[in-house]
């Protein structure tokens, strides 16, 4: 948080200075406070969110009942919202989603799982790059895979990928303004679904793949 802060108060120091100035002519001071502020308030949700997370950690919170999720309609309905994305920066975007795919859980929880993955593929693949999603029922679990191509992640990085406050090699990202929180919500997120997450990173690719417990009624059906 220091760093906008210390940004904002010395573009503010800057329009204060010249007062007889016009707001055209000093956009580059108003356009960076906006930039910083935004990245702040980004930093400040995360840390709620972070907080929020560790709440739901307690008994009480756990003992509540959790929603039926359609896994496969949340996955397919934030798809079609990266579209735009890769289209604008010509990647790829492939996918394989298996339908009626149920998990119990927080679908607000388990969408900013989904968007932070699909997210972290599109930023990573870079120009041109190939992103592919794939979501299974296997072995009564929700098997959810995410690859892209572009840089690798480092052997040193992926043992604190997941990590608070880390962040990998910042020439692998467009992002230059992360605050390293991603993955570790991500982590949060599966933990408190009783979940397990992976990542893996050569041959060309990375992998991200997660796997969540499929709701008991389709369990039972898979079993049949």
């Amino acid at each position: 948080l220091k760093t906008p802060l210390t940004v904002i108060l010395a573009n503010t120091s800057i329009l204060m200075s010249h007062p007889e100035r016009t707001i055209a002519s000093q956009s580059q001071w108003v356009e960076s406070t906006q930039a910083e502020g935004e990245r702040m308030q980004g930093l400040v949700a995360d840390l709620l969110l972070l907080a929020r997370l560790d709440a739901e950690e307690t008994d009480i919170v756990k003992s509540k009942p959790k929603e039926r999720i359609d896994l496969s309609n949340l996955v397919e309905g934030e798809l079609l919202q990266f579209e735009s994305v890769a289209f604008e920066h010509a990647i790829e975007l492939e996918s394989n989603v298996d339908e009626g795919i149920a998990v119990l859980g927080s679908i607000e929880r388990l969408r900013r799982l989904i968007t932070t993955l699909l997210d972290n593929a599109c930023k990573y693949a870079g120009d041109n790059g190939k992103a592919r999603v794939e979501l299974h029922a296997q072995n009564g679990s929700a098997r959810f895979i995410v690859h892209n191509t572009g840089s690798l992640i480092s052997a040193e990085d992926l043992r604190h990928v997941f990590d608070r406050f880390y962040k990998t090699d910042r020439s692998r990202s467009m992002d230059k303004t992360g605050a390293g929180l991603g993955l570790y919500i991500v982590k949060n997120i599966i933990n408190l679904h009783g979940g397990e997450i992976s990542v893996r990173s050569g041959g060309g690719e990375t992998e991200f793949e997660f796997t969540l417990p499929l709701a008991p009624e389709q369990n039972r059906q898979n079993n049949a």
